[in-house]
């Protein structure tokens, strides 16, 4: 497959099974970009994820001062990004800074923005305006830098002036993102920074962000539940490899869990802090079984996907797209909860996931924090919208690998984080042509 229509019909050819190499982890490779672009020296980042996202972020932080060069050529062994990091010495170019569709970049590169003295204006597509970054704004303006909004605590955002430092408590129910966000900056502030989250959130996501911080040189320390200090000193050049997104592979075992196939994700670092990567113990639920030997992780799937009951997904919420996938197919009503903040992602995901899932004849109730999915008379023959989500046309991709009839509106969305998950498919034993 080389060129991605605008739509595409999955055809279903029985069981997917066969051995997966994910692409690496955006999340780990947006935010080892941006501690190599804040550091002292030139840092090296390993099998870094080359996908829209993760450009975002490296056009954001050049146009901050860092320089990213590039090693080889993507794919190919040794492939590497050298990035000379500006010392936390932000620059304030004179153009916006464009984050297309990354939230990650936006709230991220948001507050280390802050850091400069003169004003830096971010903002990126229609979808990304709207998803909101109210509470870093208060947040920002707390610890001392000037912040000023187009329209409420939704981008555009203009941000400058530095950070004096001390104590901020944010409200994370929207997105774990916003606290690490300032954390990320916090090293560089005047004064050390204390950060207080408040509300439910994706914990193992601000995890991942002091972790490597601390494998950075940053003196960050937990003082109390869901509260860190973080001490002035910035972060040291650092060579590092970018471990595997358990997000997209969560994708790749839905496939195998939809269609009774055998999927095997090699290079799934069982040493990961990613939450997604426990994933896997959600598809047991629907009947799968489960292996894990070194870094290999084996999925294989039932005859047809059973109910699995009630399913909290409040620590990996991103999964509640494969998760309500996967239901549509089961026999049976699954319960989704504790995903209220999948409303604030590249779109309403909950709306999505029951707008679309109606139209295969799966029973979907839409709850404030999540969805009942009952797949007992799912039969397919539907296009479904994909919103210009990533998340939704990986997950419908599952769908069509069972059901017949289902077209795929716009499936190159997928390159926001998986440009070759399609390819994946294929390699895998499925089947796409054009709608």
């Amino acid at each position: 497959m080389t060129a991605i229509p605008g739509a595409f019909e999955i055809i279903p050819t029985g069981p997917l099974s066969g051995s997966v190499a994910p692409p690496a982890s955006k999340s780990v490779t947006n935010r080892l970009l941006l501690l190599a672009s804040l550091a002292d020296g030139t840092s090296v980042l390993r099998n870094p994820l080359v996908s829209n996202d993760s450009a975002a972020m490296r056009d954001v932080v050049t146009g901050l001062g860092a320089a990213v060069a590039d090693v080889g050529s993507p794919g190919e062994a040794g492939y590497a990004w050298h990035v000379s990091g500006t010392g936390g010495r932000v620059s304030a170019p004179d153009a916006p800074l464009d984050c297309r569709l990354s939230g990650t970049t936006i709230r991220f590169a948001t507050a280390v923005a802050a850091l400069a003295d003169g004003e830096v204006t971010l903002t990126g597509e229609a979808p990304l305006r709207n998803r909101p970054i109210g509470p870093l704004v208060t947040a920002l303006r707390d610890l001392g830098a000037a912040v000023a909004t187009d329209h409420d605590g939704y981008p555009p955002v203009t941000v400058g002036g530095g950070l004096a430092g001390g104590e901020v408590a944010i409200d994370v129910t929207g997105s774990s993102q916003y606290a690490s966000a300032v954390l990320l900056a916090a090293p560089y502030a005047r004064e050390a920074v204390t950060v207080r989250a408040l509300g439910e959130h994706a914990a193992a996501y601000v995890e991942l962000t002091t972790s490597a911080m601390d494998v950075w040189g940053a003196l960050v320390d937990p003082v109390g539940d869901n509260a860190w200090q973080v001490r002035t000193g910035g972060y040291t050049a650092c060579d590092q490899t970018v471990e595997y997104d358990a997000s997209a592979a969560a994708h790749l075992f839905g496939l195998a869990t939809a269609t009774g196939g055998r999927v095997a994700v090699v290079h799934a670092s069982p040493d990961t802090l990613q939450p997604d990567a426990v994933f896997p113990d959600i598809l047991a639920r629907f009947g799968a079984d489960v292996t894990r030997e070194g870094d290999v992780v084996v999925v294989t799937g039932p005859d047809r996907p059973v109910a699995a009951g009630d399913i909290d997904l409040s620590d990996m919420p991103d999964q509640v797209t494969t998760c309500a996938a996967i239901a549509a197919l089961a026999d049976g009503v699954t319960t989704i909860t504790g995903v209220e903040v999948a409303r604030g992602h590249e779109t309403d995901r909950l709306t999505a996931l029951a707008t679309e899932l109606r139209k295969i004849g799966a029973e979907v109730e839409e709850r404030p924090d999540g969805l009942v999915v009952d797949g007992s008379n799912a039969t397919g023959h539907a296009t479904l919208d994909t919103y210009d989500d990533h998340r939704l046309a990986m997950s419908f991709a599952s769908v069509g690998a069972r059901l017949p009839g289902v077209v795929i509106d716009d499936p190159g969305c997928v390159a926001k984080t998986y440009p070759g998950f399609w390819q994946a498919l294929v390699r895998l034993g499925g089947e796409v042509r054009p709608a």
